[in-house]
């Protein structure tokens, strides 16, 4: 009787070891589930203080992995897409170097960042023939040509008459507004170019049934905001007094390289005559028939 239970309990401890065993190799047959790796994004880093209005190059950055929580603005992905355009900020050693910082995005930006000590920012107004086409980016350089009316004066037929008596002038009969031209700002760098009159990416306005699309809309000007002085300001204030009037002011697109004040004469019409050659029309009598 005892050798008949010990048979059974063997038996029984020998199915309750296959059992255990039977468990381990299903569970083993199981998929491992895994942790998904968190995504990450492609950021370049500079690897030394970049100064504002440095020329930004692939030697000055490095890629870098970061969670997509911390890419700040418009990044870069590979330092290979970093072409030259000058820093339009400081750009202090292992922080993100984005499109932002060297201008590459339009958009609203820290002025103030980008001023060097003795700077100020300075604004005017040009249309798609003085502002180059709106293809003035920050961080490039442009010279200021002014165009203003002036009109020519003589002096009066009693001061003629009398010289030591006092000193009288009259506008010359059809020289009231006289054009003058000239270049009177040259190498000053743009922080920044606004889109004034109509606003990109708005939703177009649907065609009425049956009827045709009103045609896109377009940008008539836009604002340049660029580095200078006091004495810059005043200058500007001067040839474009009145916001709303465009033309009196061009902006001028001028290489990086070039950092050369170059004299300019100016231009008006007796200097067209004098240096150009531009022709004088004379009377001409015709005979009488």
């Amino acid at each position: 009787m005892k050798r008949s239970n010990r048979l059974v309990i063997l038996v029984g401890v020998l199915l309750a070891v296959l059992a255990f065993v039977g468990v381990l190799f299903i569970l083993n047959q199981q998929p491992t589930t895994t942790t998904p790796e968190t995504i990450q994004a492609t950021v370049l880093v500079a690897t030394r203080d970049i100064a504002i209005d440095e020329e930004v190059t692939p030697d000055m950055v490095e890629a870098k992995q970061v969670d997509p929580g911390a890419v700040v603005g418009h990044p870069f992905g590979d330092p290979s897409q970093l072409t030259g355009r000058p820093a339009v900020v400081a750009i202090p050693e292992g922080t993100q170097v984005n499109q932002e910082a060297v201008g590459q995005v339009l958009g609203v930006t820290c002025i103030s960042c980008q001023l060097q000590p003795g700077e100020k920012a300075i604004a005017f107004q040009v249309d798609r023939v003085t502002g180059l086409d709106f293809l003035i980016l920050p961080g490039d350089r442009i010279d200021v040509i002014v165009r203003q009316n002036i009109s020519v004066l003589q002096v009066t037929s009693d001061t003629v008459a009398n010289p030591a008596g006092q000193q009288r002038f009259e506008v010359v009969p059809g020289l009231e507004g006289a054009p003058t031209v000239k270049t009177v700002l040259q190498n000053k760098r743009v922080l920044y170019v606004s889109q004034a009159r109509e606003v990109l990416g708005a939703e177009p306005t649907p065609p009425p049934e049956g009827g045709e699309a009103p045609p896109a809309a377009e940008i008539s000007s836009v604002i340049i905001v660029f580095a200078g002085t006091d004495q810059d300001a005043e200058l500007i204030k001067l040839a474009q007094n009145d916001v709303e009037t465009v033309g009196p002011v061009t902006a001028i697109l001028r290489s990086r390289d070039d950092d050369v004040a170059e004299a300019t004469t100016g231009i008006t019409l007796q200097l067209l005559i004098e240096l150009y050659g531009v022709p004088v029309p004379n009377i001409v009598l015709l005979p009488l028939e």
